[in-house]
């Protein structure tokens, strides 16, 4: 009776020496961070934190900045970006990737259905070196183009900014990541916009591209989740359990995740959210189970221009292990 009786405190004791006061998960705007609305309304971390809070980061200096100050225990953040900042010395590991399909053209010609169909077309790209210009540059490369003399690449400063260039006729094809796809097709199609909007259509698929050219599955890991500095493994094993589940309430549920989404974000409707969850690939792996992936999509960086991810592989330390 005694052994049991120590054996239940020490269980007590374990238990409540992983719960802590606030759990800090910063993210974008972006399909990633959504799931984390629903794990906040649900409390479903209750058990491990008292409060999880979501913070907001919209450009890569306040990213920099929370990883800096170390503000969040977990950082939202493009799989290539947190390779560079792994190897400039930052203290931060991978450990779940759950976006591996969120990029697409949106022509005015309805023609259009590959990267060689747009050569000596201009393509309306927002932000230079982020994620989708990566992977467009790369998938130009591989099908034997020279992104920079058989392509028009025009730099937008935002995605609202490329968005209302479409809307607006001073633009043909305009690269977006989802939901902004889905927005810019409701608001062509909604009055009394489309009385100035052009007919737009879906006509590249970045990731059916890049499985077509490099003759592989086609879809790429392109954001994730990191831990900032150390954090007690039952708390990261927990927060995948549950996003993982919220990700597929996400999926099943879109009308009401496009209501959670306009609640806590200004920038996208219910409805574009609700629309885009379709045409997006998401699949919660851990960073182990995504190992082989992610390091054949850094390979290609590598190889691309190594100043992507650091100007150096990754080691294996980068992604972190529960062990």
């Amino acid at each position: 009776m005694r052994n049991i009786f120590l054996i239940l405190i020490i269980f007590v004791v374990n238990v409540f020496a992983t719960k802590i006061d606030k759990l800090v998960i910063a993210g974008p705007v972006a399909t990633i961070s959504h799931p984390v609305f629903h794990i906040i309304q649900e409390n479903s971390l209750k058990d491990i934190a008292n409060k999880v809070e979501f913070r907001l980061w919209q450009n890569p200096d306040e990213l920099r900045a929370i990883l800096l100050k170390k503000e969040a225990h977990i950082v939202a953040i493009p799989t290539n970006v947190a390779a560079n900042l792994y190897n400039k010395g930052e203290d931060i590991k991978l450990f779940n990737i759950p976006i591996w399909g969120i990029l697409e053209i949106l022509s005015r010609d309805k023609n259009i259905k590959t990267i060689n169909d747009l050569k000596d077309k201009e393509i309306v790209v927002p932000f230079r070196a982020d994620m989708p210009d990566i992977v467009l540059q790369a998938i130009m490369k591989k099908a034997g183009f020279n992104p920079k003399k058989d392509f028009k690449l025009v730099y937008a400063p935002t995605p609202p900014d490329a968005m209302q260039m479409l809307i607006l006729r001073r633009a043909d094809n305009v690269l977006l990541a989802e939901p902004a796809t889905s927005m810019a097709m409701r608001k062509t199609g909604s009055f009394p916009i489309s009385l100035i909007a052009p007919d737009i259509y879906r006509s590249v698929n970045l990731q059916k591209e890049w499985g077509r050219v490099y003759g592989i599955e086609s879809k790429i890991p392109q954001a994730g989740f990191a831990l900032v500095g150390n954090l007690d493994k039952q708390i990261v094993e927990r927060f995948n359990e549950e996003y993982s589940k919220s990700l597929n309430w996400y999926k099943s549920n879109p009308s009401l995740a496009g209501e959670l989404v306009a609640k806590n974000i200004d920038f996208f409707t219910k409805e574009a959210v609700a629309d885009s969850i379709s045409h997006i690939q998401l699949e919660s792996k851990t960073a182990i189970e995504a190992k082989k992936d992610l390091y054949d999509f850094f390979q290609v960086l590598y190889e691309t221009e190594p100043k992507l991810i650091g100007s150096k592989m990754p080691d294996t330390n980068f992604i972190w292990n529960n062990q």
